[in-house]
């Protein structure tokens, strides 16, 4: 039951949170988009995507005699990976640009850390990852690869910015170019490791 209730948490959490983010207002150039322009945040769609893996999982607990799957178990693995991910980038990349207050108020608060957290907790103690073979936590990359892939193009196109219209939202482009790579290198590798690290944790229960 702790587990049903934490996914109901971070299913409706999430969507909460973005629905306070919609609605607000605030400044593209503080990380702080609001409106239907919030989608364009790695934060966002992930914390979304994994709203949407609780939602699934939770149902498994409320329907007599049904079992999660296989595939739903790799998706809950995979959305507490890239959570973990919005997790980490922002405390230790995020903070030390923008401050604290832009990055953990509001429904960012929950995005960024309160949500990302329980998803964790949730994987180390109750949901049974372990079940999987080791080489489902490499499909934990896939949508941090699939973002990578889009946020690249825009600003290796366009650059930082165009027209007004802000590409680097997240200002990698200050480092140069070429670091673009680097980053997202490194972001996949640090999905897929906090893929397995939640994998291994799972397995000592």
């Amino acid at each position: 039951m702790a587990s049903l209730a934490i996914n109901a948490v971070i299913a409706v959490g999430s969507v909460l949170a973005w629905l306070s983010i919609l609605l607000g207002s605030g400044d593209d150039r503080q990380l702080a988009q609001r409106g239907i322009g919030s989608l364009k945040y790695y934060t966002v769609l992930s914390n979304l995507f994994s709203a949407g893996v609780s939602a699934a999982y939770a149902l498994c607990f409320l329907i007599p005699d049904v079992a999660p799957s296989r595939t739903i178990l790799v998706l809950k693995l995979a959305a507490t990976a890239t959570v973990m991910i919005t997790f980490a980038t922002t405390a230790v990349l995020l903070v030390p640009m923008y401050g604290w207050k832009a990055l953990y108020q509001g429904g960012n608060f929950w995005l960024h850390l309160v949500l990302p957290l329980l998803a964790a907790l949730d994987i180390c103690l109750f949901v049974p990852v372990a079940v999987l073979p080791p080489w489902a936590t490499l499909g934990s990359v896939c949508f941090t690869a699939a973002y990578a892939a889009w946020y690249m193009h825009q600003v290796l196109r366009y650059g930082a910015e165009r027209d007004g219209k802000v590409y680097d939202f997240y200002g990698f482009l200050r480092w140069g170019r070429d670091s673009i790579l680097l980053v997202a290198a490194i972001m996949l590798l640090a999905t897929w490791a906090f893929a397995a690290l939640l994998y291994v944790v799972s397995s000592y229960r």
